[in-house]
């Protein structure tokens, strides 16, 4: 499967959900997923790409952790940026709707 890299501009300045700007000013929240094991996306590791989840008719951009990365370490393959709790949970909802139709992931992560 291919994907489209983000630019990290892009995908660092935008919710993932809502798609409202974010500034280095702003408190951001964070969702980690563990990919399903047969997804390997180590060629796009450090690389912020854009996924499409049947539930949703928008992409979302999702943030391919490093393997020497906290959030790898704790067991995050990828991470989405949300701008509030409102956004955390909407999304929330969404990824685990993915995993009951087991696409691509196996677990999320919120908070």
């Amino acid at each position: 499967m291919e994907y489209d890299i983000i630019p990290d501009d892009e995908a660092l300045s935008k919710c993932t959900w809502c798609r409202s700007h974010i500034d280095d000013q702003m408190e951001v929240l964070g969702l980690g997923v563990k990919l399903k094991p047969n997804l390997d996306l180590s060629e796009y590791e450090s690389h912020c790409i854009q996924i499409g989840l049947v539930s949703e008719e928008k992409p979302l951009y999702m943030m391919v952790t490093t393997k020497d990365s906290e959030a790898k370490i704790n067991g995050n393959d990828g991470m989405f940026l949300v701008c509030s709790e409102g956004c955390g949970k909407k999304l929330k909802t969404v990824l685990e709707t993915a995993i009951t139709l087991g696409k691509m992931f196996e677990t999320v992560q919120y908070g």
